[in-house]
């Protein structure tokens, strides 16, 4: 079967955008096809199921993330450089526009997500502590990073307070978001 891959686009931007506005339950196909101007069976015919459609938006996430640390140009940034790198991910695309974190959004759901998206969560979410933690432990070995506890413990510190400060944001502003960042980058390069 052949199937426009603009169309699988736009439904996958789309449901990753209500995904990071209105989490997982917050949405349905109705919203993704009002917002096409299509039939709900457009979007079945592309995804058959919410799940699978969920699963699609997480393993696309996954796969740009790891062509980004894979990038040789991030590959070559220095430690603080990596760092700054990976809070622009969270600045640039949801700080100023109400969203939230992709799995900070699945884990709010997490005990009313199907099994396959809750592995899915793990996976991203995994990914992005490991990832998190070697660029920590870089960093500490550079000399260039200083803080106390091990690189996982800092690396989960990290990663749950950029989530919540997106939360937050929500209710106060971006400022309190970049203030959590400021903090964090402070509080390594002490």
């Amino acid at each position: 079967m052949i199937r426009n891959t603009n169309t699988q686009r736009a439904i996958l931007d789309l449901a990753e955008s209500f995904m990071q506005d209105k989490g997982f339950n917050g949405f349905s196909y109705a919203h993704i096809a009002a917002e096409l101007g299509v039939k709900n069976a457009a979007i079945h015919y592309h995804f058959p199921t919410k799940e699978v459609l969920g699963c699609a938006v997480i393993k696309r996430y996954r796969d740009r993330f790891q062509l980004w640390i894979n990038n040789a140009r991030v590959k070559d940034l220095s430690p603080q450089e990596k760092l700054d790198w990976f809070f622009s991910i969270y600045t640039n695309t949801r700080a100023d526009n109400g969203k939230v974190c992709l799995a900070g959004s699945l884990e709010i759901d997490f005990n009313s997500i199907p099994t396959s998206l809750r592995e899915q969560t793990e996976a991203l979410t995994s990914e992005l502590l490991t990832w998190l933690q070697a660029t920590l432990s870089e960093g500490r070995d550079a000399g260039v990073f200083h803080f106390n506890g091990d690189p996982v413990s800092k690396a989960a510190l990290i990663l749950s307070s950029l989530q919540g400060a997106l939360q937050m944001a929500r209710a106060l502003g971006t400022g309190k978001y970049y203030a959590v960042v400021e903090q964090h980058k402070q509080d390594l390069l002490a």
